[in-house]
């Protein structure tokens, strides 16, 4: 018998099972000759059928199967309640039940189909299609083509769970729908949309692809609407599958009041790397002087070897405004940077190169420095037999600009770290330094000197440090509790900062609880924090599998002199520091609180605060914070004092339902609104919609203030579509 074997498989069958098995073996020799191995696919692939019953009809030259019948070809499956197998033409026709799994996964169900004995030929009426995404086909009439094509006539189409009986919330009908396997995609001919049993939408094709598929070329849904930063717009989207390892996104983008252009993405994967290249271009923009207008962002990574690594962040804009203004991201600073680095077990190597452009207009764009290169070496022994260990550092920076100061670093250094834990539990760590700075600078403005600084410095670095920490602990009500007092003397000389010496990585100073016991609380190299000095402070923590955990820590600094380098608001100034620390608060899953302060050392006024809470299950999260800085800066005088709160709630309070609010305010002297955001989504199988209203009260040159609106759908498995409205009023 062509194309079928015929046997008994070890699995639990009916008692009728083992009587076929004896039949089978009394058959005639024609029928018993069929062997597992299909001679014409070369032992490729196996035919085998497990049913019931199976009967042999010499004269008409067929085979039936009755009861739980199963026939297996490679990845094919068809399960049935009869199947009756035609030897003059090799066609089986199924009945009862039917349902054939190809090797995608999707399944197809019918009551009475013909299939070639490879299953991959037939021609059935009534078909009902699962796919792997649980989206749905139905048909009046079903052909399998033989080239991995399946053709439905008078076809449906919808991922939405119709089981119920009634009309899916949205669905496609078409004349015709041609399934390609192997293309992975689905075509639709005389196809109309319907939303709720409602036409809203004809076309005479659509495609797209199914569920197995990664990706595939083709325009995505436009996005359609208006905003007084743009006017009326149209955004269409196109996407390019140029291979497994690259593709690539191109938006014509065309605007009423602010140009016309396009935004390109392209991405590639590479065996030991990867790229992602996004950019826009915009023209004739009637709100600018600028003719073209656009940006660029571009990052690369490659792993050279298993120690190397090399890669880019490359971020420009045609000027300050073109981010806002067109909804891309928009830091206050674009960073550029390209870099080589190097791991090992003990050490660490990096070259990077930056250039920087401003997204504000309070900086001059020739006084922004370029910087090429930045070195950096970093080694660390293998902990000796006293448990110390060695540290070797060195750091190169040439540092220019077109306007302003030029910088010239070599700075090196050597280190010794030992820790000893005494027998009654004390913790100690020696630390023992000495670093050595040159410079070569020019135009660096001096106080007190009317011309700018041109030659040479540097500076030598001897430091060191005791730091004595004593943990005590105690159980008592099942709570266990930690109180640590820590103490820490540093020593170096005094009056290391000369004023040739200019400061370009050291400016941003904020002395907290996590730097009190920092050797050297300033960020980068320019500037040394010395002379001596004792930190010390204290921490405390309870905690259980009731009331969670509660942690708190205060601390404060004195210095022996005063130390010209820090000003005044900035904490460190005079002998003794302000106050630091922090509270904290997690007794389960559901609650977090935590505070951080620096309080005045004389008065006790708060210099700054952060309190954070987050409260509630995932499903429903409120979420507050409240920020205080002091003016501490020279830069922040300016600005004024910062002071904001803001407020987030997320809930998904229903199956199909969530919502999501926020609010930034600003709380100082010209205190308002900041930034509010409030959105609802409704979410099922097969279809997303949310509406998301928000009020940005910032504006800058030609990005305007105002209320935004975004309407969002998406009819899942074949895109979604986006509205936006931007409603705002000049002030």
């Amino acid at each position: 018998m062509k194309n079928f074997t015929f046997a008994k498989l070890a699995a639990p069958m009916r008692t009728t099972a083992a009587m076929t098995a004896v039949w089978l073996f009394m058959m005639p020799a024609a029928v018993r000759a069929a062997e597992f191995i299909n001679p014409d696919d070369d032992g490729a692939e196996q035919t085998l059928l497990l049913a019931d019953e199976i009967t042999y009809d010499r004269d008409a030259n067929t085979v039936t199967a009755n009861g739980f019948v199963e026939i297996q070809r490679g990845d094919r499956l068809l399960l049935a309640d009869k199947v009756t197998f035609d030897r003059n033409t090799d066609i089986a026709t199924a009945t009862g039940h039917v349902s054939l799994v190809d090797d995608t996964g999707t399944v197809f169900f019918f009551e009475k189909i013909q299939v070639a004995s490879d299953l991959k030929q037939g021609l059935a009426d009534e078909v009902r299609v699962l796919l792997t995404d649980k989206s749905r086909m139905a048909s009046h009439v079903y052909r399998r083509l033989p080239n991995g094509l399946n053709e439905l006539y008078s076809a449906i189409y919808t991922p939405c769970d119709s089981c119920s009986g009634e009309t899916p919330l949205w669905q496609i009908k078409a004349d015709r729908v041609r399934y390609d396997r192997d293309a992975q995609m689905v075509y639709y001919k005389n196809a109309w949309m319907e939303v709720g049993g409602i036409p809203i939408f004809y076309t005479p094709y659509l495609a797209h692809p199914d569920p197995t598929s990664d990706a595939k070329s083709g325009f995505l849904l436009p996005a359609i609407g208006a905003s007084r930063n743009l006017g009326v717009f149209y955004k269409q989207p196109y996407y390019i599958r140029l291979s497994d390892t690259n593709d690539s996104t191109i938006d014509p983008f065309l605007t009423s009041s602010a140009g016309q252009g396009a935004i390109l993405q392209y991405r590639q994967n590479f065996p030991r790397g990867e790229i992602r290249l996004d950019g826009s271009l915009i023209a004739n923009d009637s709100d600018s002087n600028e003719d073209l207008r656009g940006h660029f962002k571009g990052v690369a990574r490659w792993d050279i070897d298993e120690n190397w690594r090399s890669g880019t962040d490359l971020n420009f804009a045609s000027d300050q405004t073109y981010l806002r203004r067109y909804a891309f991201d928009a830091p206050t600073w674009l960073t550029s940077n390209v870099f080589a680095e190097r791991f090992s077990q003990q050490s660490y190597f990096s070259s990077n190169f930056y250039y920087f452009q401003n997204q504000r207009a309070q900086i001059v764009s020739s006084s922004v420095p370029v910087i090429a290169p930045l070195l950096n070496y970093n080694y660390v022994t293998l902990p000796d037999g006293w448990g110390g260990t060695w540290n070797f550092n060195a750091n190169t920076l040439v540092l220019f600009r077109e306007v302003g100061t030029d910088s010239n670093r070599l700075s090196t250094s050597a280190g010794y770290t030992v820790p000893y834990t005494s027998s009654y539990g004390a913790i100690y760590t020696l630390r023992a330094d000495v670093r050595a700075d040159g410079y070569y600078v020019r135009d660096v403005v001096r106080p007190n000197r009317t011309a700018p600084y041109d030659g040479t410095a540097g500076r030598f670095v001897p430091e060191a440090s005791l730091e004595w920490r004593m943990p005590f602990s105690s159980n008592r009500y099942n709570v266990t509790q930690v109180v640590e007092p820590i103490a820490m003397i540093a020593v170096s000389p005094h009056n290391l900062n000369p004023s040739r010496i200019p400061n370009e990585d050291s400016l941003d100073l904020e002395f907290d609880d996590t730097n009190l016991f920092s050797m050297n609380r300033f960020s980068g190299l320019d500037r040394v924090e010395t002379g001596a000095r004792v930190n010390y402070g204290v921490r405390w923590s309870a905690f259980n599998n009731t009331v969670g955990t509660l942690d708190a820590m205060l601390g404060q600094s004195y210095r022996f002199h005063d130390d010209p380098t820090f000003l005044p608001l900035s904490g460190l100034s005079g002998h003794l520091s302000d106050y630091v620390g922090h509270v904290g608060f997690t007794p389960n899953d559901l609650i977090s609180l935590q505070y951080r302060f620096r309080l005045d050392k004389d008065t006790f006024a708060s210099r700054r605060a952060e309190i954070t809470t987050s409260v509630g299950p995932p499903p429903f999260r409120l979420t507050t914070s409240y920020l205080f800085v002091k003016a501490d800066t020279p830069q922040r005088v300016l600005l004024g004092s910062t002071e904001e709160f803001f407020v987030q709630v997320s809930s998904r309070f229903s199956q199909h339902w969530s919502i999501s609010a926020s609010h930034r305010q600003n709380l100082g002297q010209n205190g308002g609104t900041i930034h509010s955001d409030f959105g609802v989504t409704y979410e099922d199988e097969c279809f997303v919609i949310g509406i998301d209203i928000a009020n940005d009260n910032t504006q800058d040159r030609d990005f305007k203030r105002g209320l935004a609106v975004l309407l969002t759908l998406n009819f899942k498995t074949i895109g979604d579509i986006k509205f936006n409205t931007d409603i705002g009023t000049q002030r």
